[in-house]
């Protein structure tokens, strides 16, 4: 099977990136990309990797966002522990 049927096989069947194909079928990189962007059904193909692509990314960061957001709570107690060991730190210096 020629290279390029391979690639075509390997872009829009297995979900290979261009890179990976590069790499697997030994060519450079810039040869499959030029190939690829020949075919009809690459134009589509990109569209739903990006808008696929857009919503992993949404969802990663709505985890992160959550995680940071219940990372650091301050609340009136935290912010009490925090004044109260300042204070012992503080008077123990003056005294020592």
């Amino acid at each position: 099977m020629p290279w390029r049927e391979r690639a075509k096989e390997l872009y829009l069947d297995s979900g290979m990136k261009v890179g990976e194909i590069a790499s697997y079928l030994e060519i450079s990189r810039q040869a499959v990309s030029a190939y690829l962007k020949t075919l009809p059904e690459y134009g589509v193909e990109r569209e739903r990797r990006k808008n696929a692509g857009a919503v992993l990314r949404k969802e990663y960061k709505r985890k992160k966002n959550q995680e940071y957001r219940n990372q650091d709570r301050i609340t009136g107690e935290t912010l009490r522990k925090e004044h109260d060991m300042a204070a012992l730190i503080l008077s123990r210096e003056k005294y020592y």
